[in-house]
């Protein structure tokens, strides 16, 4: 008897542990992330709001960008997803409550391509310093790969250049 509730403890274990490593999102970013699910989908998408990653990077001692990966899956009502990258950054309005404008967003993985399981962002120096560099842990398909399973670690390389309009741009 005591056998039984031994893999069950296990599951709920890990479950919760998993629940512990991401953060609640704020409520005012998770509607920013799901105004961009709608521009994103086609009539047959959704969104995938619990796959959402959420990381804060500090950019500078007074200065930091906002990453959110989020999912749409079922595009032209198939067994497929999207996974997309948005920047943001965040100011409090006069109430005191953050607002998170987007600064760019751009698709990042998807089924057969490549998917990112746990938003572990790091900021990279740029010798230039001009741009704000990003290298992102992913999983990569290989050619033997199911289009939902890819078995190769990886890393992408961003940058985040301009000024005035910030755009992210993957790096070779």
């Amino acid at each position: 008897m005591k056998l039984r509730l031994l893999p069950a403890s296990l599951l709920l274990a890990c479950a919760l542990s998993h629940a512990a490593e991401q953060p609640a999102i704020p409520k005012p970013l998770e509607e920013q992330v799901s105004r961009l699910v709608e521009l994103y989908k086609d009539s047959f998408a959704t969104g995938y709001p619990e796959a959402t990653h959420v990381q804060t990077l500090k950019t500078a001692p007074d200065s930091e960008i906002i990453l959110a990966v989020f999912t749409i899956e079922g595009f032209d009502m198939g067994n497929n997803y999207n996974q997309y990258l948005a920047v943001f950054s965040a100011t409090p309005n006069e109430e005191g409550q953050e607002h998170y404008s987007l600064l760019d967003s751009m698709q990042i993985g998807g089924g057969g391509w490549r998917s990112i399981e746990k938003l572990v962002a790091r900021l990279v120096a740029d010798p230039t310093g001009k741009r704000t560099l990003i290298d992102i842990p992913v999983m990569e398909n290989g050619e033997d790969d199911g289009p939902n399973f890819p078995s190769r670690a990886g890393v992408i390389h961003l940058a985040l250049e301009g000024a005035q309009t910030p755009r992210i741009v993957e790096q070779n």
